[in-house]
């Protein structure tokens, strides 16, 4: 895999919540398309792409492996998330502002 897009009501808000997450986002453009934000995510491409040019992308999951996954989504999304235990290793869930399911493991 080499690219994932997300379809985002609001740039500014998914932003803030990807780079709470750790993530370091960058805006771009292409030719005549709209601005959107992308992430190097170790040799797959993260894009987050205004709602309003494409399909809505609600229905993915994405699972990102981060240092202390606990600490990373109480810093992004505090009020919101849940832990579950999956074949003996910790998972946190939370929510992106639009409704992505985002899974953090454990992880580099």
């Amino acid at each position: 895999m080499s690219l994932v897009v997300l379809r985002v009501a609001d740039l500014d808000a998914s932003r803030r919540f990807y780079e709470g997450l750790g993530l370091a986002l960058r805006s771009e453009r292409h030719g005549d398309g709209p601005r959107h934000l992308s992430a190097d995510l170790g040799g797959v491409v993260l894009e987050l792409y205004p709602l309003a040019s494409g399909a809505p992308t609600t229905g993915l999951r994405l699972g990102l492996s981060v240092p202390a996954p606990t600490a990373t989504a109480a810093a992004s999304s505090p009020a919101a998330f849940r832990t579950v235990t999956r074949a003996g290793h910790q998972v946190v869930l939370l929510h992106d502002p639009d409704g992505h399911t985002i899974e953090l493991t454990a992880g580099p």
